[in-house]
């Protein structure tokens, strides 16, 4: 009896270290599946891809701007704040918007008006060229500013007709262009500087300037007035010849 319980117990043995054998594998198997993180949904899948394809893409916009584009940005931030501001760059943009009161007029001859420079000259007499909208709380008239230097030794005669608005404005000479009248308007322009002017009475004037400033070449052709002024002393002589024999 005894034997026959050997027996048994003996052929039992391996088929319980064979279950503990299976046991330990499923178990060592069930890990690593255990230790991955949750597989995600279709919605967290998309939403993080989106997230990570917008971070790429402002990182890119950044590394790739152009140093012209951020050389207009800076020109645009100058120029916000107003004729105050500092000057555009050459060829960038001036986009400028906003308000400016009058004040007793600087311009020789016009000492009792009141003026408004919304574009003053610039250091390197560049030309403004673009388009201004305005609207004043009073009539006023629109002055372009042209530069000219005319050559010091020329005089110019009466019968060239009526120069009074070519007048020596901070050491420069400027013709003035009256270009616009009225309490509003919107006028294309090119010149060096824009001027509103009114009467006695103080006025406000509320504009928006788009314009680029560009330099340009000053080109004089006053040879018909060289030749009047060559041909006007033998004039004069004569005249003085025949006071003479009268």
């Amino acid at each position: 009896m005894l034997d026959s319980r050997i027996k048994v117990l003996l052929s039992t043995i391996p088929i319980v270290l064979l279950g503990t054998l299976i046991v330990l594998v499923v178990q060592t198997m069930a890990l690593p599946a255990m230790a991955q993180p949750a597989q995600e949904t279709f919605f967290e899948s998309a939403v993080r891809e989106a997230n990570q394809t917008g971070a790429n893409t402002g990182a890119a916009a950044q590394s790739t701007e152009s140093p012209a584009a951020a050389s207009q940005g800076e020109a645009q931030d100058r120029t916000s704040g107003g004729a105050e501001g500092a000057a555009a760059a050459v060829g960038a943009a001036m986009l400028r918007q906003g308000q400016i009161s009058s004040s007793l007029s600087d311009v020789p001859g016009r000492e009792d008006t009141q003026s408004a420079v919304i574009v003053p000259p610039r250091d390197d007499n560049a030309v403004l060229s673009g388009i201004l909208t305005y609207q004043a709380s009073r009539p006023v008239d629109l002055f372009v500013w042209n530069n000219v230097e005319p050559e010091n030794t020329t005089a110019i005669p009466e019968e060239f007709g009526d120069l009074g608005d070519i007048v020596k404005i901070g050491g420069k000479t400027f013709a003035l262009a009256d270009v616009s009248s009225g309490a509003s308007g919107s006028v294309p322009f090119a010149g060096n500087a824009v001027e509103v002017v009114g009467e006695d009475e103080p006025f406000i004037v509320t504009y928006s300037l788009n314009a680029i400033p560009a330099l340009a070449n000053l080109v004089n052709n006053l040879q018909s007035l060289n030749t009047s002024n060559a041909t006007a002393p033998e004039g004069g002589a004569d005249a003085s010849d025949d006071d003479d024999e009268g």
